[in-house]
Parts: C-alpha cells; sequence; structure tokens
C-alpha cells in the first residue's frame, strides 16, 4: 500500500503564520489610528491652553517677573479705573489690548512666532536661567505696530510728513533707520501725554537722523 505523502514542517508553519498575518496588521493599522487621535488631540488641547494663557497678562508677567510684573500692575489699576495711563502701553491696556497683541506678528504665522518665544522663555523660566531684570530681546518691529494703525499713511499733511517717508528712509539705509518703536517707546514714562506719550527730545533726535541720512 502507497505511503500518503507528508506534509513539509516548514510548509505547515507558513501556512500557520500567513494565517494570522492579516489580524496583526489589523491590529496594528488600529493602534496606528488611536495613536494619531491621541497626538492630535493633546496637540490641540495644548495648543488651545495655551492660547488662552497667553492672552492673559498675569501669566506673562508671571514668567517674565521683573519688570513686566510692574508693567502688568499699571495696566491692571488703569483697566480698572484706579489709575491713568502713565506710559503708552498703560494707554494701550486701557483700550484692552494685552500683551501679546503687541508682542506677536500678524495672523497665524505672528502668533506661531510669538508661541516658539514663550516657550523658550519658559524652558528658560523652568530651568531658572534668565537674568533680571529680563532684557527685551526682541525688539516690536513695525508689522506688529501696523496690525492696528495700518491708515498712519492716511494723513498726508505735513505734520503726518515723518509717518510717509519713514518706509522710504528704512529702504534707503536699513541698518540706520529708526522703527516706530524708537520713537513711540511703549514702557518709558518721560513721554508727554499731549503728543501721545513722545518723548520730544528723542523724538527730534530721530527726525534729524531721518534728515542727515536723506539728505534733507
Amino acid at each position: 500500500m502507497a505511503k500518503q505523502p507528508q506534509k513539509h514542517p516548514v510548509q505547515e508553519k507558513t501556512g500557520s503564520s500567513s494565517g494570522r498575518r492579516p489580524r496583526r496588521d489589523v491590529q496594528w493599522r488600529w493602534g496606528f489610528v488611536i495613536a494619531l487621535l491621541l497626538i492630535i488631540v493633546t496637540s490641540s488641547t495644548a495648543v488651545g491652553v495655551s492660547i488662552h494663557m497667553e492672552n492673559n497678562d498675569g501669566f506673562c508677567a508671571s514668567c517674565h517677573t521683573e519688570p513686566e510684573t510692574t508693567f502688568v500692575q499699571v495696566a491692571q489699576a488703569v483697566q480698572s479705573g484706579q489709575a491713568q495711563p502713565e506710559d503708552l502701553a498703560s494707554f494701550h491696556a486701557g483700550e484692552e489690548t494685552t500683551c501679546i497683541q503687541c508682542h506677536s506678528g500678524k495672523g497665524i504665522n505672528g502668533r506661531i512666532s510669538a508661541l516658539q518665544l514663550g516657550a523658550r522663555d519658559m524652558i528658560a523660566y523652568v530651568r531658572n536661567n534668565y537674568p533680571q531684570p529680563s532684557p527685551l530681546t526682541h525688539p516690536i518691529p513695525d508689522a506688529n505696530c501696523l496690525k492696528c494703525h495700518q491708515d498712519v499713511t492716511a494723513n498726508r499733511s505735513f505734520d503726518n510728513h515723518y509717518h510717509l517717508f519713514l518706509k522710504r528712509w528704512q529702504d534707503f539705509a536699513p541698518d540706520k533707520s529708526a522703527k516706530c518703536v524708537d520713537c513711540h517707546t511703549t514702557h518709558t514714562k518721560d513721554g508727554s501725554v499731549e503728543i501721545g506719550f513722545l518723548n520730544q527730545d528723542r523724538t527730534v533726535k530721530e527726525c534729524e537722523s531721518c534728515h542727515r541720512v536723506m539728505g534733507d
């Protein structure tokens, strides 16, 4: 009587593993989807919390400490009607402008850039590796001011000629030209309320610099 052919052990093992592989693939795919969803939810929550907290001036001052703590205290006093604005920043605070609205650029890219700087500052704060008082290492660029004051060039009178020619000066001599905050300093208390918290001596020097560079 002829013997029946025997199945090769390797063939049985291969057939058995190929039968289980689809189940493992499905499990892996579901695991990947769940992990991805968790990452998205966690990231969205973190961004949402960050956006909420960055609009809280007290939260900003809790990391930056001095002199920002004093700035915020003055701003809060102005907002509550307990004090009058004593600098350009507290004047803006009275108009319900928060720190982040001036210290971030336009649109989503501006907010992302501000969040990146905030993350860097938070790391320095946690490590207790930050100077006191904390210097401003990223001065506010003109674009941040123009988010709200984009109509500054609409007035074409002689009294506004500085704003009209500022862009020309910046294009001609970018390394020597002034920026908005060179005249409109925000946290200095030596400005005159009558002229928008400008310091006349400091502003005149900027005017003279423009005339000198542009050949009068």
